[in-house]
């Protein structure tokens, strides 16, 4: 785990960043001037919680936190709650411990199979990014 202050100038495709509390992943990374007024940076950007793409534009000399995850490979054991309860899917790593996390953050899956393999990308404890490696059910 490591998480720095990277200058907007510096900011590239694929990075993970902290923005206004929330992880979000560059998408695209442009930078824009009009005639002698300062450089500024208009990023798009999905959020990592919701996979909400969304655009924003930065001034120069703008520094965001820059995260780099650790990764947890998971597979899913089972999934609780329905009706009014909200979806969990419940998951163990190698090591088998468990880990539970709202069905919501794995968007684009609207249910997940006994035994898909998840990978689960970490800034210590937070959990900032859900990636679906596999759908169960062999």
């Amino acid at each position: 785990f490591a998480s720095m202050k990277e200058d907007i100038g510096s900011v590239r495709k694929g990075m993970i960043l902290q923005h206004q509390g929330q992880y979000i992943e560059v998408k695209e990374w442009q930078p824009t001037k009009s005639g002698r007024g300062a450089q500024a940076f208009n990023l798009t950007y999905e959020e990592l919680d919701t996979g909400k793409t969304t655009s924003s534009k930065f001034t120069s000399g703008t520094k965001l936190v820059k995260v780099e995850p650790t990764k947890t490979e998971c597979q899913v054991t089972y999934l609780t709650g329905g009706g009014t309860e909200e979806r969990k899917v419940v998951m163990v790593d190698d090591e088998y411990n468990e880990v539970e996390l709202p069905l919501a953050r794995f968007y684009g899956h609207s249910t997940l199979a006994e035994g898909a393999k998840v990978v689960l990308h970490k800034d210590e404890d937070a959990i900032v990014k859900v990636s679906v490696l596999k759908q169960g059910g062999q």
